[in-house]
């Protein structure tokens, strides 16, 4: 019976868990910039998983149809945080916050960058100016860039905004750089 007790418990403590999978800068997706500093970003707060997988898809055309994501799956397939990066008219960055950030959970704060920043404890949003007349539309127009996990994440709230702020303003620069923006993106550094 003793055994069985302190099998259940090893279990129950992790200890036959598979082990966590390791993530180095090649792995990462190209759009990040800094690819190493988001590699140890990724180590230092992603879920466990055995193995990541990076999965990057885009529309590079400098224009009103620009998107670019970077996704970090896990295990089974499970997406477990997204970046993401897509143009769209400029408006009012209550109404972009309201109508063009995904599902999030947790206390609102905002942050200096872009337009706007803002910060839940599973997203960092940024509101980026580009176009003050895209081509085809001749209308303004700013990206709308994210790190949105999708899992929940382990450690403390205030340093996973942090390194979500991080990654969503390194994405952020690759985006506008990459859409071929025109207008002054606002993002620190």
């Amino acid at each position: 019976m003793a055994a069985v007790l302190s099998t259940l418990l090893a279990y129950l403590l992790g200890v036959f868990s598979e082990e966590r999978g390791d993530i180095k800068a090649d792995d990462v997706c190209r759009s990040l910039p800094d690819r190493q500093a988001a590699a140890d970003i990724f180590k230092s707060f992603l879920p466990r998983a055995a193995k990541y997988d990076f999965v990057a898809t885009s529309t590079p055309d400098p224009d009103e149809s620009y998107i670019n994501t970077c996704s970090v799956v896990g295990d089974n397939n499970q997406r477990l945080l997204n970046l993401h990066a897509e143009m769209g008219v400029a408006m009012p960055w209550r109404q972009w916050a309201d109508h063009n950030l995904p599902p999030t959970s947790g206390k609102v704060t905002y942050f200096d960058a872009g337009v706007k920043g803002v910060s839940t404890s599973d997203l960092a949003a940024i509101y980026v100016p580009c176009y003050a007349s895209e081509a085809k539309t001749k209308q303004p127009h700013n990206l709308t860039v994210f790190a949105h996990a999708t899992e929940d994440l382990p450690g403390l709230d205030s340093e996973n905004r942090q390194k979500l702020v991080d990654l969503a303003t390194d994405f952020g620069r690759y985006a506008y750089k990459d859409a071929k923006c025109d207008l002054p993106s606002r993002l620190p550094g």
